[in-house]
Order: structure tokens, then C-alpha cells, then sequence
């Protein structure tokens, strides 16, 4: 049987954002596989010739004006798949073309499936997706979400036939490390220390105002003691990070580190330095520093909302939303959160991580993970997934 070429779109692979990992991760298995010869079709990105792939990477909006060009190049003239990593809002132009002329054409030519793996990250007005997006998702030919909310949110909108499968991580890089070492390589020296870290990316959806508003609450509680560690991509490209830490008047407490500083296995250590990590956003469709802290055997504190919330092994380590509100275009649902009942929510779990022991602790956390080990996921899931769409 000749290999299906098989063109994995998203960010690029090289990139250090969620969806580029996914990516990296999932061509790169996938190429193992004797039946699929696999491509990438990323945005930003240069290519690297450590990936065992072909790649190709665009630099602005979705990539419209050179994905026929590229499926050319890519397919050799042979009919395969296009596998979409990325929320539906981003390619209702891919799955519904409206336009005429060339890519539209193309988009309708029948030369390619279009699978998709779909991030989910907060509800609609009617437990669905609003209806561009709903009319969009119908589309395609494959449908899997990240999570079983993510699931429970396609079947709301149509397509009963979506599973769900989560995404991985390598834990022998994200591993529990010596306290100790991974302590005094972030600067922290007293024992008596109490070190909470926030990992998240710099857009709105990340709520950068209620993690800074909790750290300062978590200061006014510990004092001296208290230490923040956070780790961002960029300083201001929507939340002003300089601002936040200015105006919550944490300079003499807080760490920053940025995305690219350090590899996989250098933010493993960081992880296990914290005694918490908390993660404030209006909605996760997954949630790579949930799975990562707690890899590491830290407890990692999120909203009950969405996707992120499935991956928390304790209820106690959960907040509630305040209440609701509408957000954008796309009509999603997000929540309101109260930075007194984050900091609430972590100093009861610091006190009951305590009471239960370091050992007990870390256990729960790295049990709650070991089935997201890839050498576990792929060939249980994901591997059966993929073979599964071509017979």
C-alpha cells in the first residue's frame, strides 16, 4: 500500500506554543507508521532538520494564499488528508469556503479529508458553539476533541460521531526533581520559602490580572516568605507584565522566565521547586502546565471550567467561577474569577499538602498523569485512531 501523505496544519512544529508541541508530537508519531508519509504546514517557524518530517511554514493570517501550493507540492498529485490542530473559529474558511474562484476550487476539489483535532475551551450560549462555527465543524470528515467536555461540546453541536482523545507528554523529562537543587537554581535559598509559580502565555484569554491579583493577596498572607514565580512568552504583548508586577507591588517577590529560555528538561526543575502552580485562565481546551506541574508532583490549582479541569486529581484543588460572561465574536462563555477565593484555594492546599506529606502529595499528583506518558497513549489510543481513518 502506498503511503497516504498526511499534512498536519497548525502552528509550526518548531514553535514553543501548545498547539506547536501537539504537533511536533503527533507528526512525528505518525511518521513512524509505515502507512502515512507526514508533512507539517505551520505557521511562524523556520523548519528544523532534527524532525523526521517535511515542513512547511507560513508567516501570515491562516496560511490561505499558499495551502494549495503546498498540498501540490506536498501530495505529489495523490489524494490524502489535512489535519487541522487548531480551533474552528481560526479555519471557517477552510471548512466552508463561501468564495469563488481558485481556493475555493481547491477547497472543494475532493483531493483531501479534512481531520481535525479540536481544542475546546469554553461553552456557547447553548452549550454548543455559536453557528459559524457549528455549520463549520460540520464539515469534517474526521472530529476529535481534546477532553470529554471538548467532546460533550461537539456532540452538542452536531457531530455525535466525535470522540476524544487527550495529547501527551514525555515524563522522563517531566519528572519529579531533587527540591532542593531545583530551589536554589530559581534564586531561593530558606527553607521556610514558599514558592508558587504561574505558567501561561501572554493573550486575553489568559487571566494574567487575577493571577497577579491572587499573588498579592498570597503576599499580604506569607509575608516575606512568599515567592512567585512566573513563565511567560512575552511581556506586553497583551497584558503588561512590567505594569502588573509594578502596581500589585511585587518586584521584591516575583521571578520571571521566558518562553525559549530553557528546555523541557530545565523548566522540569523549575516545576519541582514550587510548592503550587496555579493556572487562571478563562478556559483551557487541555492544559500543558497542568499536566506538567503535576508531572513533576506539584499540585497545580485551575478553574472548574472547561477542559483544564478534568485533568485536576482533587476537588479541593479546584475554584469556582463567580459567575458568567459573554466574550467576542464567537460568542463563548467565560468566566469571572475572584482572586480572594485563588488564594483562599491555594493556601488550603499548601496547608494540606503539609498535613498529608511531601510523599503523599507527589504521588497523587504524578498518578493523577502517568496514563498522558506517550509511550502509554500512543500505541493504546492514538495510534488505533489513526489507522482506524484509513481503512
Amino acid at each position: 500500500m502506498k503511503p497516504i501523505p498526511i499534512l498536519f496544519y497548525s502552528d509550526a512544529p518548531d514553535q514553543p506554543t501548545g498547539l506547536g508541541r501537539i504537533t511536533k508530537d503527533l507528526a512525528s508519531l505518525t511518521a513512524q507508521l509505515p502507512e502515512f508519509r507526514v508533512g507539517t504546514f505551520g505557521k511562524y517557524g523556520r523548519g528544523s532538520s532534527q524532525l523526521p518530517f517535511t515542513q512547511y511554514t507560513f508567516q501570515h493570517q491562516w496560511g490561505e494564499d499558499l495551502i494549495e501550493e503546498v498540498w501540490k507540492d506536498f501530495s505529489g498529485g495523490d489524494n490524502g488528508i489535512i489535519f487541522t490542530i487548531w480551533d474552528v473559529s481560526r479555519l471557517t474558511w477552510f471548512l466552508n469556503p463561501m468564495m469563488d474562484g481558485p481556493l475555493h476550487s481547491f477547497l472543494n476539489s475532493g483531493r483531501f479529508q479534512r481531520w481535525g483535532y479540536i481544542p475546546v475551551d469554553s461553552l456557547g450560549p447553548d452549550d454548543a458553539m455559536t453557528g459559524e462555527c457549528r455549520d463549520a465543524l460540520s464539515r469534517y470528515d474526521r472530529a476529535l476533541a481534546y477532553t470529554i467536555f471538548g467532546k460533550r461540546i461537539l456532540h452538542n453541536c452536531g457531530r455525535t460521531d466525535a470522540d476524544w482523545l487527550p495529547h501527551g507528554i514525555n515524563s522522563t523529562v517531566f519528572q519529579p526533581r531533587d527540591r532542593q537543587a531545583s530551589r536554589l537554581a530559581g534564586g531561593v535559598t530558606s527553607k521556610e520559602d514558599v514558592v508558587v509559580g504561574c505558567m501561561m502565555t501572554n493573550q486575553a484569554r489568559k487571566d494574567w490580572g487575577t493571577a497577579f491579583a491572587t499573588a498579592a493577596l498570597l503576599k499580604q498572607q506569607l509575608g516575606a516568605r512568599f515567592k512567585f514565580w512566573i513563565h511567560v512568552d512575552d511581556m506586553t504583548r497583551y497584558w503588561n507584565i512590567y505594569a502588573l508586577i509594578n502596581d500589585f507591588h511585587l518586584a521584591d517577590c516575583v521571578r520571571v522566565t521566558l518562553n525559549g529560555q530553557f528546555n523541557s528538561e530545565q523548566l522540569s526543575y523549575w516545576y519541582s521547586g514550587c510548592d503550587a502552580t496555579f493556572l487562571p485562565s478563562l478556559g483551557e481546551g487541555f492544559g500543558y502546565p497542568i499536566v506538567e506541574s503535576l508531572a513533576c508532583g506539584v499540585p497545580c490549582i485551575h478553574g472548574d471550567y472547561a477542559g483544564g479541569a478534568e485533568l485536576i486529581p482533587k476537588t479541593d484543588w479546584l475554584v469556582t467561577p463567580t459567575t458568567f460572561r459573554l466574550d467576542g465574536r464567537w460568542n463563548q462563555v467565560r468566566p469571572v474569577w475572584n482572586p480572594e477565593i485563588w488564594a483562599e484555594t491555594i493556601l488550603e492546599t499548601l496547608n494540606g499538602s503539609t498535613e498529608e506529606g511531601a510523599e503523599s502529595v507527589q504521588a497523587t499528583c504524578t498518578q493523577a498523569v502517568r496514563h498522558l506518558d506517550w509511550t502509554i497513549l500512543w500505541p493504546a489510543a492514538w495510534k488505533k485512531w489513526m489507522l482506524e481513518g484509513i481503512r
